[in-house]
């Protein structure tokens, strides 16, 4: 008997298999178009939230506000001590005041011991005249003459080094008094006003800095909400692999029914159809259900990108975003206060040389004044001798008695001169050193420390520009893709009524067989194991499991990675 094939009805007239087939194809290519075209721009998206992101940390971890701090620091140290510099420069006047003082004597006492020390030449002479060349007298007059050139050398010396450690006492005096001119000028409020503009600039850049971070909180939030929809993106790929797998099976029964038997055909073709129309009904639900979720995940981001916005206008309308006005301010007060701090630089290092010098000088005074005490200390060695000597003459040595009792005199007078050149010469050292400012040798070069930290706030402001410049591009970016992905997966306005239309045809043709014959059962046996291999996801074995003849059971195929993803969407 001749089995006659069962026409397909025509497309616009019945429903057809053909075209259920040729919809759920189209729907299965078009939303992986759609979604393929929303994970790119999520993909776009998450690049520019992260380079945000890492911008804004890059400038709230590498803004520098250690040193940012540092140098308003020493900005506000500087200030400090340009207010305070009268008081410095009066101390400084007072001291110069103490060593031309201390100078004046050393001078005088200078003089007496040259003094002394010829007449203790005119006393050697007179020993040797009246000794007239006896008992060795002659020697101890020249001995006594070659000690005393030794420390003529000497006192002449400490002259010298005092001429040298006073001169420049009058050039000081002109620096300071050109340094008091300019201090008259703009101290105190010059000062104050740097250390109050660097203060205000610090806050600013301390505000922009939170700014910066809460904005990257929200970019680092949205970061991690686009990286999981990126993930919920898989819904699409699943989806259109499970209708993939509904049109590849009515293809095939299409092909197996085109050969069989009219009668078994009917019975096979209800049940294969009742196992498509359950598919695509699980498919479908679960899409629109997933899709939807994260479409309303999507659409939750937006307002954190708006929040980005909002926390930019903030600081747009405290007008802190953008320091140059504070800049401009800070550079102004430097600029007011490099000419006074070039004058306290000259001061200071004027200062400083002096006190060096005079610590290299007193220990040079100190040797001299030690030779001319050993000089002295001879003298009155000599004298003594010569006195005892006088005395075995009798008579005799009465005259060179008198002599030798007057160079004790004078080797007494020299003793306590070159006590007070002692004391002279140590309370001029004391006086120079008392110059020296030791906050001046800490801080160095103040000019140039004011340029080195406004250079270091400049920079601190200028990549606070760069990390915040393309905010507000970035955001309106990423607000776009999130409206335009949003759109690409909400799909049922697209979508939704061809995929119920497919589930209505399905469920019309459907009729599952509960007793299929043997020749009914031998040819779902081949197709439902077909069907069964297609799979790739859990969910799709659980339902075939339902149409699975009695006594038999669907393949179980080794777990995926799109079995895996499929559970865990959101």
């Amino acid at each position: 008997m001749y089995a006659a094939r069962i026409p397909e009805p025509a497309p616009d007239s019945e429903v057809s298999l053909t075209a259920i087939e040729a919809t759920i194809s189209r729907v299965a290519s078009s939303l992986d178009a759609r979604f393929v075209s929303a994970g790119e721009a999520l993909a776009q998206a998450y690049a520019i939230v992260e380079r945000l992101v890492s911008a804004l940390e890059g400038v709230t971890n590498a803004l520098g506000q250690d040193a940012a701090e540092a140098a308003v620091e020493n900005m506000r140290a500087t200030a400090d001590r340009l207010e305070r510099l009268p008081e410095v420069q009066a101390t400084r006047q007072a001291g110069l005041e103490r060593i031309a003082a201390g100078a004046r004597p050393l001078a005088h006492h200078i003089a007496q011991v040259k003094r002394t020390l010829d007449f203790l030449r005119i006393c050697g002479l007179n020993i040797k005249v009246a000794a007239a060349g006896r008992n060795g007298f002659a020697d101890f007059a020249d001995t006594m003459n070659v000690r005393l050139d030794v420390g003529e050398i000497e006192i002449g010396g400490i002259g010298v080094e005092i001429e040298q450690l006073t001169a420049s006492i009058p050039a000081l005096i002109e620096v300071d008094r050109q340094l008091g001119a300019e201090c008259g000028k703009v101290i105190p409020h010059v000062p104050r006003k740097l250390a109050a503009d660097a203060e205000a600039l610090q806050r600013h850049q301390a505000a922009d800095a939170g700014r910066a971070k809460r904005i990257a909180a929200v970019g680092r939030e949205i970061h991690g909400r686009v990286a999981s929809a990126i993930g919920a993106m898989q819904v699409g790929d699943s989806t259109r692999q499970r209708l993939e797998h509904v049109a590849s099976g009515i293809r095939s029964l299409v092909a197996w029914r085109d050969q069989a038997d009219p009668a078994t055909a009917v019975q096979v073709s209800g049940h294969m159809i009742a196992l498509f129309a359950a598919q695509a009904a699980d498919t479908i639900e679960a899409f629109h259900a997933d899709s939807g979720r994260l479409a309303e995940s999507l659409r939750g981001i937006a307002p954190s990108a708006a929040q980005l916005l909002e926390i930019k206008a903030e600081g747009d309308r405290e007008r802190s975003s953008d320091n140059s006005v504070f800049l401009a301010a800070l550079e102004k007060s430097v600029a007011d206060v490099t000419t006074v701090t070039m004058r306290l630089r000259e001061a200071d290092s004027r200062a400083q040389a002096l006190g060096g010098s005079t610590s290299d000088s007193a220990e040079r005074l100190a040797q001299r004044l030690r030779v001319v005490h050993r000089v002295n200390h001879d003298v009155h060695l000599m004298a003594w001798n010569t006195d005892l000597r006088c005395h075995r003459l009798g008579d005799e040595g009465k005259a060179l008695a008198m002599v030798a009792s007057e160079i004790r005199g004078f080797a007494t007078t020299l003793a306590t001169i070159s006590a007070e050149i002692r004391q002279s010469v140590e309370s001029l050292v004391q006086a120079v050193t008392a110059l020296r400012d030791p906050q001046g040798e800490q801080g160095g070069d103040a000019a140039e420390a004011l340029t080195e930290s406004l250079a270091c706030i400049r920079d601190g402001a200028q990549r606070m520009r760069d990390g915040m410049g393309g905010l507000s591009e970035d955001a309106a970016a990423v607000t776009r893709i999130l409206e335009t992905t949003t759109s690409n997966v909400d799909c049922e306005a697209a979508f939704g009524d061809a995929l119920r239309d497919v589930v209505q045809q399905l469920a019309q043709l459907a009729a599952p067989c509960t007793a299929p014959d043997a020749a009914t059962e031998a040819a779902l046996a081949g197709l439902l194991d077909g069907m069964a291999r297609s799979y790739t996801m859990a969910r799709e074995r659980d339902i075939h499991r339902r149409f699975a003849l009695a006594g038999s059971t669907a393949p179980v195929l080794p777990t995926t990675d799109e079995d895996e993803d499929d559970d865990g969407l959101f």
